[in-house]
């Protein structure tokens, strides 16, 4: 797939129309900490909490009013389908959006809240995908692909010439990479008007295919997905986008859930942005790369994509419950202890003495693997940070036996 850069140009003009500039905001904490300047990209701040409907804009705006009248039909879990749903109530234009059964509530009824029919099929956005193929061919309407379409591209490639005004001399930009669009666009533009500008790209580990194939030279499919960043959850890279991401994305790199929601709860902490994991995973990604070598990053210009914030409220305390474990401000224990009166009431002492805060405790007699006179506490502990977890445990292992 080939785009001329003036698509690219027009699309930010057409958008210039309906949307105003996402802030870039430079966060001092975070430069602080990685001795860098480190630059957020606020596409959360969307009217739909998300970059998605800067390339839905672009595609219904270039209709012609006869395909206007079909309507238009999208598939997605959740951004897209609010992009589409908010563009096509612009332009006066009946959408129809497929998503998958699973798709978080919020999402649904946000879409729904914009005026487009919601059609709940299929288990995951691959089978959403085979069932609008069959919908397609009894419903004359225009498909609005979430990110294998030149205009959708263009439409996102909007958030580069933006940043070329921000910031004149950007080093480095991270943006997440689920079907591909978001990177397409952003970096065809960026390597036109600031070759020097480096892109990684960054996805779940959970769900890396895209990143696997930018990797090896080739596609590789994943066999399954699993990964809370719904937003990037894509199983089988698209030839054509790997194609044009191979010829754009300087790096890329997968990280795990675990430090994706590490980094949705420091950004919530830190820089009070809400990011959805696709958005968070920048930070992520960058920290990673940073661990390896910081002195890369040293007093350069970084821009991170908080592509999206519209992370699912049903889920929000698992993933600040991960957040918080990754960063050991909360740790769980197993205990075994002796099985008399009194004893529990001395380990409380002793965890007391430490400052940790006990959130649950557990306590069993009746494990299959302890003496008939023993029995085993497992205890929830916030902690104050990773120092002072290490200095509870050690106290611990000086009293009891840790399993």
């Amino acid at each position: 797939m080939k785009i001329d850069f003036k698509e690219f140009e027009k699309a930010a003009k057409v958008l210039s129309e309906f949307l105003p500039p996402t802030p870039l905001i430079k966060n001092d904490w975070l430069s602080s900490k990685y001795g860098a300047n480190i630059y957020l990209k606020l596409e959360n701040l969307q009217p739909v909490g998300s970059f998605k409907l800067r390339g839905a804009t672009n595609k219904i705006a270039s209709l012609s009013d006869a395909e206007k009248k079909q309507g238009v039909l999208a598939v997605s879990a959740g951004n897209h389908a609010q992009g589409v749903a908010w563009a096509a109530k612009k332009f006066g234009v009946k959408a129809t959006i497929i998503m998958p059964k699973p798709s978080p509530l919020v999402k649904i009824l946000n879409t729904e809240s914009l005026g487009a029919e919601v059609i709940l099929e299929g288990e995951n956005v691959d089978e959403s995908f085979e069932f609008g193929k069959e919908y397609l061919k009894k419903n004359n309407q225009v498909f609005v692909h979430p990110f294998c379409d030149p205009l959708v591209i263009a439409g996102q490639g909007s958030i580069g010439f933006e940043l070329k005004n921000q910031l004149p001399k950007i080093d480095f930009i991270f943006g997440s990479i689920g079907g591909g669009g978001l990177m397409s666009g952003v970096g065809s533009v960026i390597k036109e008007i600031m070759p020097d500008c480096k892109l990684v790209g960054a996805q779940a580990t959970g769900a890396s295919s895209m990143v696997k194939s930018l990797q090896q030279g080739k596609i590789v499919e994943d066999s399954t997905v699993a990964t809370f960043a719904d937003g990037i959850k894509v199983k089988r890279p698209i030839p054509q986008m790997y194609e044009l991401l191979d010829q754009i994305i300087d790096e890329a790199v997968h990280v795990p859930d675990d430090l994706i929601a590490a980094s949705v709860l420091r950004l919530m902490e830190q820089a009070r942005v809400i990011a959805e994991g696709a958005g968070a995973i920048n930070l992520a990604a960058f920290h990673e790369l940073y661990e390896m070598n910081p002195r890369r990053f040293k007093n350069k210009n970084i821009v991170l994509l908080i592509c999206g914030g519209n992370i699912d409220i049903n889920v929000i305390d698992r993933i600040i419950d991960k957040g918080l474990i990754e960063t050991k401000r909360r740790i769980n224990v197993s205990i075994l202890l002796d099985d008399r009166p009194g004893s529990l009431e001395e380990m409380t002492k002793v965890l007391s003495k430490t400052g940790a805060n006990i959130l649950e405790i557990l306590h069993d007699r009746n494990a299959p693997y302890i003496e008939l006179q023993q029995s085993i506490v497992k205890a929830t502990l916030e902690t104050k940070g990773p120092v002072h977890t290490e200095s509870i445990l050690n106290t611990l292992k000086k009293h009891y036996k840790i399993l």
